[in-house]
């Protein structure tokens, strides 16, 4: 009896411990597809004049792209209508109308899916929810968006090859979790070129995609070096140099329909830039969208601009462009992550 005893303590504490970890394990896979969302709200609301302002706003188009693309496709459900088929999908934005209730905005995490990002809106009335939206509706799509970066972050390390990445990684001083299917293009001194070529077909004909990312640091010596003016002469100096295209033609940045974008970011305890725009192939018509990640790294000094490219003229360019910045995001100084 006294073992027995002994042993239901034991299996007791480990449940315990696990319980949540196990919980987790439990949930099903996410349902959806990349840059959706499913929008529950009152079955009364959708009929408002407000609602058409809500979905203007949730449809925003991501900036720096050639064409219009919205950075989420909505999903428009009922309150009533929110049955288990919605319950398990990557992304939700549950809007809640009561005047019983407090108006503020939660997040949590795998509530009915793993890796799935639950966000609630509550508001005391529809004036309130519109206040609301003005003020953190940005904030919101960013969390979705992140969490969309997240997510791909993970599914390269699941399916991208260690080996790989372990000889980039000692390439450019720092760990990266690269998509499965990058080459090495290009690799000097300062400069890296991963390039990702396939054909998809479209219309009978098969299309060429391409996605790039570029890797390149110089030495670290002033704060002018992280104006928004230098970061796009150096990357204009570097992909003249390193990047050419047919008839030698080069890449560069394109700011003929649409100024670049500079937004603050941070790379670990340090504040970094976030860059989106066009770039173009000089002497050639040839050009797409870029995203850019430029930080400071103490560990040897250097400042490093981590620079996807996606090329797919037929298609739409976000998806793709998604995956790149994914890439770049996944970068740590090598001592961060071996401490995770």
């Amino acid at each position: 009896m006294r073992l027995n005893a002994l042993a239901l303590l034991i299996i007791s504490i480990l449940l315990f411990g696990c319980g949540e970890a196990s919980r987790k394990n439990l949930l099903p896979r996410n349902t959806g597809n990349l840059g959706e969302i499913v929008v529950i709200a009152p079955d009364a609301f959708w009929n408002l004049s407000e609602a058409d302002v809500f979905r203007k706003q949730m449809n925003k188009e991501m900036y720096g792209l050639p064409q219009s693309e919205r950075i989420f496709h909505c999903v428009e459900v009922k309150k009533s209508g929110f049955k288990d088929l919605f319950k398990t999908h990557r992304n939700i934005l549950n809007v809640q109308i009561d005047k019983g209730l407090e108006n503020k905005v939660s997040a949590r995490r795998e509530i009915h899916s793993r890796q799935q990002l639950y966000i609630t809106i509550n508001a005391k009335s529809v004036q309130d929810l519109t206040a609301i939206i003005e003020e953190r509706l940005d904030q919101i799509l960013q969390m979705f968006h992140d969490e969309e970066t997240v997510r791909l972050i993970d599914r390269n390390k699941a399916f991208g090859k260690a080996e790989f990445n372990n000889n980039i990684a000692n390439t450019i001083d720092l760990d990266i979790i690269i998509q499965d299917g990058f080459e090495v293009a290009k690799a000097t001194e300062s400069f890296l070129w991963l390039r990702l070529d396939r054909e998809k077909p479209l219309g009978g004909y098969q299309h060429q995609l391409s996605q790039g990312l570029m890797v390149y640091w110089r030495p670290y010596t002033d704060t002018n070096q992280f104006s928004d003016s230098s970061l796009l002469a150096w990357r204009n100096d570097v992909t003249k140099e390193n990047v050419e295209g047919p008839q030698k033609s080069y890449m560069a940045v394109s700011e003929r329909f649409l100024l670049p974008y500079v937004t603050e970011s941070s790379f670990e305890d340090g504040a970094a830039k976030e860059i989106r725009g066009l770039w173009r192939m000089e002497g050639y018509f040839m050009g797409g969208p870029f995203y850019s990640y430029s930080f400071y790294n103490p560990n040897n000094e250097m400042q490093y601009m981590v620079d996807g490219y996606v090329y797919a003229p037929q298609f739409d360019k976000l998806p793709l462009l998604r995956e790149v910045e994914a890439i770049a995001k996944s970068v740590k100084s090598r001592s961060a992550r071996e401490v995770e």
